[in-house]
């Protein structure tokens, strides 16, 4: 029973460390197409803000800003969609 519980405390733990990756793409300026994702984190990198930004321009994208702090925990990318 002990090692049930532990199995179902872990997957829960991991599942929510995959909620990252459901993070908004935040809309700056509607008329210029500019979006914004946080992608921080030890479970997120920076392909997990260039996927989301790949999801929501599907004609490309543009990068406009990166901002990445000293400790690498809080990854912000500003886009463009073409």
């Amino acid at each position: 029973m002990k090692y049930l519980l532990l199995t179902l405390f872990l997957l829960n733990g991991c599942a929510q460390l995959i909620k990252g990756e459901l993070q908004p793409v935040i809309v700056k300026d509607a008329n210029q197409k500019i979006m914004m994702t946080s992608c921080g984190g030890a479970v997120e990198d920076w392909a997990s803000c260039y996927h989301k930004a790949s999801n929501t321009c599907h004609d490309g994208y543009t990068v406009i800003d990166r901002v990445e702090d000293s400790r690498g925990i809080k990854r912000d990318l500003t886009f463009k969609c073409n």
